[in-house]
């Protein structure tokens, strides 16, 4: 099979780590390196490096290099813009297209965390059996165990019918647990969240996503129409002189929307794999109790620390010392001198303060 990344992304909310010079999956967030090469290991025990693709943007590209030497350089596939998703993973398909192959492919965020990595295996496995014997669009779930609000949904209809599969009791197996997708929801209100829980058939949306190139197309072709002349263009471009400039022109006609909201909301062929595999998208500062070790006084943190009669709080800086008196329920982050303190529950948030200093020099 082949392997799409994505590595496109900015990371405002972990600002002031995550800047556009070193976005969020070039960073050491949980201690065990960059996590795009956390992602590209994960990656390698499945598939060969030849067969991993990375999608990024034009700023993004030395550091890509820098971070992934064994990644080969015409695997990596360089926005002229940023599209978002759909586009993206569209030119993904028409790359594995235009080696002549159609073997599932298997996409995955560049900045996720997945801590049981057998997990991981076994359900890609199942994943790449089931787009081979049919033409699905595969979703990854993760099982809830708490009703969390910065997650989206995927609300699962019932058990796929396997009868028409083939005749072979193996394939039967492996379709097991494998269930049709009713409807995606957008984060939910925290009693929204409860009733998903208590429902049971209600998954975290991980953005994890695996299908073959000709079904995703095919998708791609009947729901967002208007990016098909500009991507069969693209992808006869591959590979030759005046590819990047085909790229640029081309590009920027292709619909920007995320591939959720453009074809998996839309389609009638998307199942759910459920899973249990760690998974965390380590999505703002609050997600660093999950991963951070935590003193005695429940201050979650990685760096220099001194505090007194604090507690509850997360803290992140690499140099110096962050030293508190008498504070609660915050995050501090402390980076080559700039400082984020905002309440725990209010780190999503950081991403409006990177919009607000948009054109200042001082959020780089």
């Amino acid at each position: 099979m082949y392997a799409v990344i994505l590595a496109g992304g900015i990371g405002k909310r972990f600002w002031p780590f995550s800047t556009e010079k070193r976005p969020k999956q070039f960073l050491d967030i949980t201690g065990k390196g960059p996590m795009l090469s956390v992602t590209f290991d994960r990656l390698v025990s499945l598939v060969d490096p030849s067969r991993i693709l990375v999608l990024t943007v034009s700023g993004q590209l030395e550091l890509i290099r820098e971070t992934l030497p064994a990644l080969p350089p015409e695997n990596i596939f360089t926005e002229p813009m940023g599209r978002n998703t759909a586009p993206s993973l569209a030119v993904a398909a028409a790359m594995v297209k235009s080696r002549g192959d159609d073997q599932p492919v298997l996409c995955c965020p560049s900045d996720h965390l997945i801590r049981d990595t057998r997990e991981f295996e076994r359900v890609v496995a199942m994943g790449s059996s089931i787009v081979e014997s049919r033409d699905v669009l595969v979703t990854f779930g993760i099982k809830p165990d708490h009703p969390a609000t910065g997650y989206g949904y995927i609300e699962a209809e019932t058990s796929l019918d396997t009868r028409n599969a083939g005749d072979h009791n193996h394939q039967e197996k492996e379709m097991n647990g494998v269930l049709k997708v009713s409807r995606f929801h957008e984060k939910p209100s925290l009693e929204k969240a409860r009733e998903y829980l208590e429902n049971g058939n209600f998954f975290w949306n991980s953005g994890i996503f695996m299908w073959k190139p000709s079904t995703f197309l095919a998708a791609f072709s009947e729901f967002l129409p208007e990016g098909i002349e500009p991507l069969e263009k693209i992808g006869a471009a591959f590979g030759s002189d005046g590819a990047d400039d085909v790229f640029k022109s081309e590009y920027e006609k292709m619909p920007a929307t995320s591939v959720d909201y453009g074809i998996l909301e839309k389609a009638s062929n998307v199942v759910v794999i459920p899973s249990d595999m760690g998974w965390d998208d380590v999505g703002s500062w609050d997600a660093l109790e999950n991963i951070l070790p935590v003193d005695e006084n429940g201050n979650f943190g990685t760096g220099s620390t001194v505090s007194i009669d604090s507690s509850n709080n997360i803290f992140f800086n690499r140099d110096g010392i962050i030293a508190t008196v008498g504070i609660d329920g915050l995050v501090v982050a402390v980076k080559d001198g700039n400082v984020l303190v905002c309440r725990r529950g209010d780190s999503q948030r950081v991403k409006e303060l990177f919009d607000a200093m948009e054109n200042r020099e001082e959020k780089n």
